[in-house]
């Protein structure tokens, strides 16, 4: 089996959604419960568990998964930095060479 053949066979089994109506699903949960998040928890991170809309809340994106996974085994999540747009920023190093 291709690589690619074995990772679009994980993709099945966590979860039936494509990427696309995961991130739907994602977000339209966290706009359901933004307000209350971002009042008391802005800036840790938030993994929902679209299926069944339960989400975790975690002070770091890990502490965040190491919950959903215990709470949710085997599911895929959607991960979002409470009260920004982006969960992580990535950032390159510049050399003189690049």
């Amino acid at each position: 089996m291709a690589v690619q053949e074995k990772i679009e066979r994980l993709k099945r089994e966590k979860t039936a959604h494509s990427t696309q109506e995961l991130d739907r699903l994602g977000w339209a949960r966290y706009e359901e419960i933004r307000a209350e998040l971002e009042a008391s928890h802005h800036g840790d991170y938030v993994m929902i568990e679209v299926d069944s809309g339960e989400y975790l809340v975690g002070k770091t994106s890990e502490e965040a998964l190491r919950q959903a996974q215990a709470a949710h085994p085997g599911k895929a999540f959607y991960l979002i930095r409470i009260g920004y747009k982006a969960a992580h920023k990535l950032k390159r190093a510049w050399s003189k060479g690049a």
